[in-house]
Protein backbone atom coordinates (compact mmCIF):
# COMPACT_ATOMS: atom_id res chain seq x y z
CA UNK A 1 0.00 0.00 0.00
CA UNK A 2 1.07 3.59 -0.51
CA UNK A 3 0.68 6.17 2.26
CA UNK A 4 1.24 9.87 2.68
CA UNK A 5 3.08 10.20 5.98
CA UNK A 6 3.89 13.31 8.02
CA UNK A 7 7.02 12.92 10.14
CA UNK A 8 7.42 14.52 13.57
CA UNK A 9 9.50 17.22 11.84
CA UNK A 10 6.47 18.11 9.68
CA UNK A 11 7.98 16.76 6.45
CA UNK A 12 5.53 14.92 4.21
CA UNK A 13 6.65 11.85 2.31
CA UNK A 14 4.97 9.22 0.19
CA UNK A 15 5.89 5.71 1.31
CA UNK A 16 5.28 2.36 -0.36
CA UNK A 17 4.76 -0.21 2.38
CA UNK A 18 4.54 -3.99 2.51
CA UNK A 19 4.60 -6.74 5.16
CA UNK A 20 2.14 -4.78 7.30
CA UNK A 21 1.49 -5.47 10.98
CA UNK A 22 -1.12 -3.29 12.67
CA UNK A 23 -0.68 -2.79 16.42
CA UNK A 24 -2.49 0.47 17.30
CA UNK A 25 -1.34 3.16 17.63
CA UNK A 26 1.44 1.89 15.33
CA UNK A 27 1.83 0.28 11.92
CA UNK A 28 4.92 -1.85 11.44
CA UNK A 29 5.90 -2.25 7.80
CA UNK A 30 8.70 -2.70 5.29
CA UNK A 31 9.35 0.73 3.72
CA UNK A 32 10.60 0.61 0.13
CA UNK A 33 11.86 4.21 0.29
CA UNK A 34 14.19 3.41 3.19
CA UNK A 35 14.64 -0.28 2.28
CA UNK A 36 14.14 -1.13 5.94
CA UNK A 37 11.57 -2.16 8.54
CA UNK A 38 9.89 0.97 9.96
CA UNK A 39 7.31 1.93 12.56
CA UNK A 40 4.62 4.46 11.58
CA UNK A 41 2.33 6.30 13.99
CA UNK A 42 -1.22 5.90 12.69
CA UNK A 43 -2.20 9.50 13.48
CA UNK A 44 0.57 10.72 11.14
CA UNK A 45 -0.73 8.78 8.13
CA UNK A 46 -2.73 11.35 6.14
CA UNK A 47 -3.64 9.34 3.06
CA UNK A 48 -3.81 5.69 1.98
CA UNK A 49 -3.84 4.34 -1.56
CA UNK A 50 -3.78 0.72 -2.75
CA UNK A 51 -0.64 -0.55 -4.41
Amino acid sequence: MTVEYVAASGNRTVRILSELVLDPPYLYAWCRLRDDQRVFTLSRIHGIMPG
